[in-house]
């Protein structure tokens, strides 16, 4: 049963992310998606899919935030649910975050840790409000994704 809007957390858009999450690739989502709408419309409902999405999880990079921004435009999906990733006791999230290293692979991963990084990735989920236009397009410029400036009319 859904009530009109079911809540689902894809979390990520970025299939790197993602499994640093432990989560499927987001190509899930999609057809998830697809079957929802197809069922929707089949049976003449009006029910909405609200994404839950979190910035500045470990090894999420202002680029990956980038595509996110892109991605939900694509969806057009305006995010009312979202956070910044918080340490957890006890969850390899945190593991990652103290020690800047993917416990399953040794390998090091970008971790934003001040509040500056952390709001850079933030502001990416408001690529539609007026207000966030210039500073994301000055980021996108910083970390050379010209193309998101066209996909995200900046």
């Amino acid at each position: 049963h859904v009530s009109g809007r079911l809540k689902v957390a894809p979390e990520h858009t970025c299939d790197n992310v993602l499994r640093l999450m432990r989560k499927p690739p987001f190509r899930q989502f999609h057809e998830f998606k697809r079957i929802f709408d197809k069922i929707n419309s089949r049976e003449g409902l009006k029910q909405q899919i609200i994404p839950y999405f979190i910035s500045s999880h470990p090894g999420s990079t202002l680029d990956n935030m980038a595509e996110l921004a892109a991605e939900t435009k694509q969806l057009n999906a305006h995010l009312e649910q979202r956070q910044a990733s918080t340490p957890t006791p006890m969850t390899m999230a945190t593991e990652m975050y103290y020690t800047g290293i993917n416990p399953e692979t040794g390998e090091e991963i970008y971790v934003a840790r001040s509040m500056r990084d952390k709001e850079s990735q933030r502001r990416f989920f408001f690529w539609y409000k007026p207000e966030e236009r210039k500073r994301l397009s000055q980021t996108l410029r910083k970390i050379g994704r010209l193309d998101l400036i066209k996909k995200l009319e900046l």
